[in-house]
């Protein structure tokens, strides 16, 4: 509950800078009349809209699971950041399509000292509410917050550049560095945008998450104990803050069914610590072979076939692929 809490107040945190940000840049456009600051108020448009998605996607993405959404509500969060991705990219294409005919007849902006001074703020304000935003994502596993942390940033750079292109022009009286400055703005965003609309359908697929896996199995690898063997089509996804992870294992085929359950419990509750959310761990137990003996390292096991040889720690290839195979001593499959 509490971290839902912080999640709406950097949500509302989010929207109401991005509204003010809004006005202040719309009012320098109207001064400067540039279209550098054009470009720059026409992204703060996109960060309101976000922002606004973003509160409600941190309200659905909190709900807990259930029937109908046996793996929670998350998925939204991708489908916010996709949102904000899909406009960033329009937003790119809208300054380039205003400010592209400019250069065959430029129009000299206007009253620049007021409008410098007012980008300055708000890009000042971007960047310390745009930090804030991208700690807040990574502390509560938020995608959405993230992502429009990220694009606060953006908005930063993007403000720096238009006060870089403007004083350039104060200093050299070329008219068309103004629209330079505005297309040079479109393109910067545009590489951002397409990123999180990239990262944002990765998500919604269901595409498979290395740093997620790595963390899994190095957390079987820290608790493992003698008998635990061959884990082995391991599946995880994500879904906002909750997780769902499938997995094999091959146990001892002479363990009493208690003893199968602790071993399962052991590892689920190992699995959900590694997370460090919600999440549902589902476990497969497969009964051991004898091809596995050289690397059990059971004591006094009186189905033993070989002697033990090495029990190596496993990778994530291994523990990916349908059957356990670097550390397969008969090249078992």
């Amino acid at each position: 509950m509490k971290n839902n809490h912080a999640m709406h107040m950097a949500a509302r945190l989010a929207f109401i800078t991005s509204l003010a940000l809004l006005l202040a840049k719309f009012g320098a456009y109207y001064l400067t009349d540039s279209k550098a600051v054009f470009s720059d108020a026409i992204e703060s448009i996109i960060n309101v809209v976000t922002a606004a998605f973003l509160m409600l996607s941190i309200s659905v993405s909190s709900k807990p699971v259930d029937e109908d959404h046996p793996y929670g509500h998350g998925k939204i969060e991708s489908f916010s950041a996709g949102l904000e991705g899909g406009l960033i990219i329009l937003a790119a294409i809208m300054i380039l399509v205003e400010s592209i005919p400019v250069f065959f007849a430029p129009q000299p902006p206007r009253n620049l000292g007021l409008g410098l001074y007012i980008l300055g703020g708000a890009g000042a304000v971007n960047l310390v509410v745009g930090g804030y935003l991208m700690r807040a994502g990574r502390t509560y596993k938020s995608e959405a917050i993230s992502a429009d942390g990220r694009h606060l940033l953006t908005d930063f750079y993007t403000s720096a550049g238009v006060i870089i292109g403007l004083l350039l022009y104060r200093l050299t009286g070329f008219p068309w560095l103004d629209p330079l400055v505005a297309c040079l703005v479109a393109l910067n965003i545009l590489i951002p945008g397409i990123s999180l609309l990239a990262k944002s359908f990765k998500n919604l697929m269901d595409e498979a998450d290395p740093e997620l896996l790595e963390r899994i199995v190095l957390a079987l690898n820290t608790i493992k104990k003698p008998g635990w063997l061959y884990p082995h089509k391991l599946r995880a996804l994500r879904s906002g803050r909750y997780h769902h992870v499938d997995l094999h294992i091959s146990l001892p085929h002479y363990w009493t069914l208690t003893q199968v359950h602790e071993a399962e419990q052991e590892i689920t509750q190992a699995l959900l610590d590694a997370l460090g959310e919600e999440g549902d761990i589902m476990i497969h137990v497969d009964p051991c072979e004898p091809p596995y003996c050289p690397i059990c390292n059971v004591d006094k096991c009186s189905a033993r076939k070989a002697d033990f040889n090495s029990a190596p720690n496993w990778s994530v290839k291994e523990v990916i692929s349908a059957r356990a195979v670097n550390n397969n001593p008969l090249n078992l499959r």
